[in-house]
């Protein structure tokens, strides 16, 4: 299996736990508030047990951890905002991750005239 695909199976859970905190904010007093408790329990031990592996090396483990603690929406916001951008400036966007993953270091100026 694939790095990528674990991560991204942590990060679908993620989503999935703030999904039903969600609901479960909204209607505490529902059955499903109850389910979904015990469904957000499950995926609390994943994530506990995921870090607690012990074959996994500290950089891995650290990962996981950061990927839990992010943002999981910050990645759809992020895709629906380029999906608006002409194909030159998804493309530039594009080249700009490539290089960012592959180690350069990427410096952004404002150079907007302020008024």
């Amino acid at each position: 299996m694939r790095g990528s695909n674990v991560v991204s199976s942590v990060h679908h859970l993620k989503m999935a736990k703030e999904h039903f905190e969600d609901f479960r904010r909204e209607f505490p007093e529902a059955m499903g508030s109850r389910l979904f408790k015990t469904y957000i329990d499950r995926i609390n031990w994943i994530f506990k047990d995921l870090l607690a592996y012990p074959h996994l090396t500290q950089a891995v483990r650290d990962g996981f951890k950061a990927e839990i603690e992010s943002d999981v929406f910050a990645i759809p916001a992020i895709s629906e905002k380029v999906a608006l951008l002409n194909p030159q400036q998804r493309d530039m966007i594009e080249a700009t991750i490539d290089a960012m993953l592959s180690g350069v270091e990427i410096k952004i100026s404002d150079i907007s005239e302020k008024s």
